[in-house]
């Protein structure tokens, strides 16, 4: 094997397959990233055997081959590589790579690429459902932070995407909140189906989808994995067993009392009061007011919390209100963690009463939904 190829594309490759190699694996070959020639362009391959990433980049093969070496070696070195032409190298019989840079000479053992799991690609798939990149990141940025962490409830790890021929919906949740969003599908005659990705795997694939372009989604015929395929990446994960709750049944269908509010003040004004809230099982009063009894024109939003042992802190701001007062506690970490995603400049919060969960919208086109389960009153 030997090849040419830039240093900052293979930077770059690198650390696009680096998400998914396994750091605590008993399987050392998983600790290494595969390197192989293909169709004229060097293939980078990494896998912890729950996600598996391709990478495709530029390259001048001059001789074919493969083979696999630690992914943590060679992604230090490159990196600290000049930005010049690299050259890898590997003689045959052998599985160390020479790498050649600018006023650099490395040699790294690897291992034989036969043992390397086999990582499934696009070709020979079914049917591809083609979305848009962009949009695909956003839904995964507004969905996949409010799904569980721990496994005790697998199912609830996930993320269940529903297609059909109009739309695109993403739905996730934890015991305490839930996360909705849908867009509308490109168009195509598609049949509805629904599976259940892992959160962790849509987490990586933002991180390594480009901003623009087209993806596209393949689920194995047997349904047990998903790819997610672009011009230069691949990404491959399992898809979850089980069956999602039914989340539209958790949806209010109606309310008592909205507050339009910024989305800049109100998380401002979340963050102040939460260093306060940590210390007091993250309770956050959060009361509503539409000023109209007091003669105040402008309604307003009030967050408070307080700890015994070190203080307290209300902020408040101003608030478009429709309905009457209301008051009602929120663990202050669900508030922060979507007016961190909401990209939107208002942001609506809708309740009912103080027993029932509180909506979380943003004021515009998007098709997103974040509720919120009161805490107890009687803490």
């Amino acid at each position: 094997m030997k090849i040419i190829c830039k240093q900052q594309d293979l930077s770059r490759g690198l650390s696009t397959v680096s998400h998914a190699v396994s750091s605590r694996s008993t399987l050392p070959i998983l600790a290494n990233i595969l390197l192989t020639t293909d169709h004229g362009r060097l293939k980078l391959s990494a896998t912890n055997l729950e996600i598996g990433i391709n990478c495709w980049i530029d390259a001048e093969v001059q001789e074919e081959g493969s083979t696999t070496v630690p992914a943590k070696t060679i992604s230090d070195l490159v990196s600290s590589l000049r930005p010049s032409q690299v050259e890898l190298s590997v003689a045959d019989e052998s599985h160390t790579m020479s790498i050649k840079g600018q006023g650099s000479n490395a040699t790294i053992k690897g291992m034989d690429p036969s043992e390397f799991p086999l990582i499934p690609s696009a070709e020979g798939s079914e049917t591809p459902i083609a979305l848009d990149a962009h949009q695909l990141k956003e839904m995964i940025e507004y969905v996949a932070f409010a799904a569980a962490d721990d496994d005790t409830r697998p199912v609830l790890t996930g993320v269940h995407v529903e297609t059909t021929n109009e739309k695109l919906t993403f739905a996730a949740a934890d015991a305490f909140r839930l996360a909705v969003m849908s867009a509308p599908m490109p168009g195509g005659d598609l049949l509805a189906d629904t599976i259940l990705i892992p959160a962790r795997t849509l987490t990586e694939l933002a991180r390594i989808l480009p901003n623009e372009g087209s993806v596209q989604m393949i689920v194995t015929p047997n349904r047990s994995q998903v790819l997610f395929h672009t011009d230069n990446v691949d990404l491959v994960s399992r898809l979850i067993e089980g069956t999602f709750p039914n989340f539209r049944g958790i949806i209010p269908k109606e309310h008592t009392t909205r507050a339009v509010v910024e989305t800049k003040e109100f998380s401002a004004a979340v963050k102040t009061v939460t260093p306060f809230a940590r210390d007091s099982s993250n309770i956050a009063r959060v009361k509503v007011n539409s000023g109209s009894e007091d003669g105040n024109e402008t309604g307003t939003l009030t967050i408070e919390a307080t700890a015994e042992d070190i203080g307290s802190n209300v902020s408040t701001i101003n608030a478009a209100v429709d309905g009457p007062e209301q008051e009602i506690i929120f663990n202050v970490k669900y508030l922060s963690d979507v007016l961190g995603v909401v990209g939107t400049p208002e942001v609506a919060l809708e309740i009912t009463s103080a027993a029932r969960p509180g909506v979380v919208k943003p004021v515009g086109p998007a098709d997103y939904t974040y509720i919120i389960m009161p805490m107890s009153t009687n803490r």
